[in-house]
């Protein structure tokens, strides 16, 4: 089993741009976020991709198919890249967060592996349902190269477990819109060679409003 993943954040969104929270809730691109993702297909042209499977959220299939376009590959969606459903928390701004729920927002930004949100997922039901996801693809493809589009919190727990680290250091690793990040499965385990790689975005500029991704 020698597969290598690339994992790509899907790209700037109305809401990223609002700081309103998206977990399944779901947001179009922006007339930036789709530069962004065809900038990032122009990219990905240098790679042998056999494979790409998206989020079945609109944010992340949209920004797929620009992929797959480019690439000629057909996309196949998902439930298991989605992004954390938020519960309560969706569509919602930081400011509105942290006036209801003060004492869990507080526990999310400092001890998010034991925050449960009201009618939400947790870090750990992410990282489940991603690590099961990555041992099917990993045991059925051999040498094989798979692009795998979700959002910022899913790519995040993904990188940690191939780390081989907690869900509760999410804050220690950042996922900008379109980033890749590359994994080579390797006989003898995971190596990441390439993390939050955005050098294919002209005229970059980070975007400091997001919520809670």
């Amino acid at each position: 089993m020698t597969n290598t993943i690339y994992i790509v954040r899907h790209g700037q969104t109305e809401w990223n741009l609002l700081g309103k929270t998206q977990g399944h809730g779901n947001s179009d691109l922006t007339p930036k976020g789709i530069e962004q993702a065809e900038l990032l297909a122009d990219s990905m042209t240098k790679y042998p991709i056999d494979y790409i499977y998206s989020s079945d959220l609109g944010r992340a299939y949209q920004t797929a198919e620009i992929i797959g376009n480019k690439l000629n590959i057909e996309v196949e969606k998902t439930e298991a890249l989605r992004e954390m459903n938020f519960g309560t928390w969706e569509g919602r701004i930081i400011k509105d967060i942290i006036e209801e729920d003060p004492e869990l927002y507080k526990m999310w930004r400092n001890e998010p592996h034991l925050a449960k949100i009201p009618q939400g997922e947790t870090l750990s039901q992410i990282k489940e349902r991603t690590d099961a996801f990555i041992k099917e693809i990993n045991e059925k493809y051999d040498g094989k190269h798979i692009v795998l589009v979700t959002h910022s919190l899913c790519a995040r727990i993904m990188l940690l477990s191939f780390l081989d680290s907690d869900v509760k250091n999410i804050y220690r690793i950042n996922q900008a819109n379109t980033a890749l990040n590359i994994i080579e499965l390797r006989d003898y385990g995971p190596v990441v060679m390439k993390m939050n790689d955005t050098t294919h975005i002209i005229n970059d500029i980070k975007l400091e409003n997001s919520a809670l991704e």
